[in-house]
Formats: C-alpha cells, structure tokens, sequence
C-alpha cells in the first residue's frame, strides 16, 4: 500500500503495550509514566475505575480496561493493573488520571493512519506499516465520569429506596 505522507499528519505519540495489544496516546496528553506502588480499591466504584493511587500526595484515579476501550470490548488479556506495573498519567483540562501499561514500547512520531487501515476511531501506523490505535483522553475521561454518574446514581437512589432512573 503506498502511503502518502504530505497528505497524513505526523502525531507524537507514546505507545504501549495492554493486554497483548499495541496502544498509543498523543504526548500532548501524556504527563508522566510511572511505577505503580499500591492501588486502594474503590467501594462501590463502577469498573470503569480499577482503584485510586497516590501520585506526589494527590490522589489520582487509575482506569479500568472497560473504560479504556468503550465501547468495544478490551482486549481479551486486559486485566487490572498491580503494584509493580507501569501507569502512564495523562491530563485532560486539569483532570489527571491513570492509564494501565503492561510496557512502554516507544516515545515517537508515527503518520496517522489511513482511513482503511482504522478498525475503531483513529490510528497510527508504526515503522512495520502495522497500525496502532490511538486512545483518547478527553473520550475516555468523558466514559468515566459517564459511569461513576452513573453508579452514584444507582447508590443515592439504593439508599434511599427509590428506584434509579433508567
């Protein structure tokens, strides 16, 4: 396939492996990568946040598989992160939050991808010519508000024995 590059942006992106497959995120958003020291769990919390951890004395939500790729499924061998594992901060408009690594593969600029090679929203293409998804900050916190809405909905609404809204 023969690609045409003055017809494609140039995206610095930071890719990463999760679940077995390949992930990229645009460094505009990117903060910082760091090892996870421990992971508080969330009561009643929607799945779409797998804990909180501490980063610097602010505690910071670190997001679960099933936000990360909605509405698609995550991959098969997405799990949640633990202590030990990579966790790669991002920033949307003074909100940080979390994302789950398995490796950090690369700190690069890679082309867009070509609309027939972007299975499920944008894409970028590596130096094989394999393309690479491209996670979406602002969609994926926008998910996650959406849910623990939600769930906080479900709660208020379980203790004070009304039936929540559908």
């Amino acid at each position: 396939m023969l690609y045409h590059p003055q017809r494609m942006a140039l995206r610095n992106v930071l890719v990463f492996a999760l679940g077995g497959a390949r992930y990229a995120l645009e460094l505009r958003w990117v903060r910082e990568v760091v090892s996870v020291a421990a992971i508080t769990p969330v009561p009643t919390a929607p799945a779409a946040i797998a804990g909180t951890m501490n980063f610097r004395g602010a505690i910071v939500p670190v997001i679960g598989p099933a936000a990360l790729f909605a509405p698609h499924p995550p991959p098969d061998r997405a799990r949640l992160p633990r202590v030990g594992d990579q966790a790669i901060l991002v920033d949307v408009e003074g909100t940080r939050a979390a994302v789950p690594a398995d490796r950090i593969d690369e700190v690069t600029t890679l082309m867009e991808a070509p609309a027939e090679l972007r299975r499920h929203g944008d894409a970028v293409v590596d130096a094989k010519g394999k393309p690479i998804p491209l996670l979406d900050p602002p969609a994926i916190l926008a998910e996650v508000l959406w849910r623990v809405n939600e769930a906080a909905e479900k709660l208020a609404a379980r203790l004070s024995g009304e039936k929540p809204s559908p």
